[in-house]
Order: C-alpha cells, then sequence, then structure tokens
C-alpha cells in the first residue's frame, strides 16, 4: 500500500473528506487529493506529522516504515465526527458561513447528541483566564437559552460573541468574567433584550 492510499484509507475511517482534512492540517483540498494520488514525491515534514496526528496513526506507517499503526482505531469501532471550528459568532450571522469556518475538530460521537448542532470557538482575550485561556477551543451547543450560572457564548448588540459565566435576577442578567481584572456586567429591566444567548459551553481543548 502506498503513502497516498494509507492516508485515503485512513481519512475514510476518519469521516473526513479531503476539504476537511486539507483544512485541518492547514493545506488546499489539492494538496490533500495530490497527497492521494501520489504525485507529491515528499510530504514536508510538518504536514506529515499534523497528518498522522489528525490520522491517529504515526508518520511510519503513512510512509510505509511500519506494518502496523500503533495507535490506529479498527473501522468498525471508529466513531468520530467533524465539528465547525468558527472565527466569530455575531448577532444575526450565521457561524456557518464558508468565510466563518477556519477548520474542523476531531470528536467523540458519544460526547454529543447527534440530534443538537455544535460549534467549536477558538477563544481570544484573558478576560476567563484561567478557566478558559487564548487559543483554547471551546465547544457550543448551540442554544437559545441556558441555565443561570451557566457558561455560554453571548452577543451583546451587534458585536462578536463572548464567552461569559451567565447569571439571571428578577429583572436584570449579569455576564461575570473569571478573571477579576474585569468586573461584571449587569443588564438590567429593557436593556436585558440586548443580549442573545449562542450557545451553552459543553467542553474545552488546550493543544500544547
Amino acid at each position: 500500500m502506498t503513502p497516498g492510499e494509507r492516508i485515503k484509507q485512513l481519512r475514510k475511517q476518519h469521516k473526513m473528506t479531503q476539504e476537511q482534512l486539507g483544512q485541518i492540517i492547514g493545506v488546499q483540498k489539492a494538496a490533500i487529493q495530490k497527497y492521494e494520488k501520489g504525485t507529491v514525491q515528499n510530504i514536508k515534514r510538518a504536514s506529515l506529522i499534523k497528518l498522522a496526528e489528525v490520522l491517529e496513526t504515526t508518520p511510519e506507517y503513512i510512509l510505509g516504515w511500519d506494518n502496523i499503526p500503533q495507535n490506529l482505531i479498527p473501522v468498525e469501532n471508529t466513531e468520530i465526527t467533524q465539528i465547525p471550528i468558527v472565527g466569530r459568532v455575531a448577532a444575526g450571522t450565521s457561524c456557518f458561513a464558508d468565510n466563518n469556518i477556519i477548520g474542523y475538530e476531531s470528536v467523540s460521537v458519544t460526547d454529543i447528541n447527534p440530534s443538537e448542532q455544535y460549534a467549536f470557538l477558538q477563544v481570544t482575550g484573558d478576560s476567563m483566564y484561567p478557566l478558559f485561556m487564548e487559543g483554547d477551543l471551546v465547544l457550543i451547543r448551540i442554544q437559545s437559552s441556558v441555565d443561570s450560572g451557566s457558561y455560554a457564548v453571548v452577543t451583546i448588540d451587534n458585536d462578536d460573541g463572548v464567552i461569559k459565566r451567565i447569571v439571571y435576577g428578577k429583572d436584570f442578567i449579569e455576564l461575570q468574567s473569571v478573571n477579576p481584572m474585569y468586573p461584571p456586567r449587569r443588564f438590567e429591566k429593557e436593556d436585558v433584550t440586548r443580549i442573545r444567548v449562542f450557545g451553552v459551553v459543553k467542553e474545552v481543548k488546550r493543544k500544547f
């Protein structure tokens, strides 16, 4: 089996399209097509390492230097799906617009409800430090309301979405940061309508 055939087989086992795999490792769909067809004689080292990581194998296996991948999951036991990573969440716009999806992240289907919609949002800033750090990927279950005390992604007016702890009172909504340098923001009476809930935080992924 050639390296291209191995890449294609592993990609299909992980239920990814060529475009999705390319977005995850940072190359164009055309590059993945060339890898799989064998028209690229030498895959760049950085791309090879990323391929192995995403496809849950080793560079040696992809190159044919190892007959058995060390951590390859059998097809029948592979229960992985791809969740889009959105660059921003804005009021009144779809987070799944083509120009807003910056990549995909693999998750186990046991960690989500297939009947619900999810997205990853990349954390920016330090208002939620140290619980959520800049660069973290936060898995969001998309819904228009959350329980008081939940960590959620919300939009204020027409600004981009932010992650906050949301607390409801009798006639107010308070958005709380984890970092004490950022005071709570309270919206009272008619101002509560300025807030829109995008979804609830379900998981955070941090890569080193």
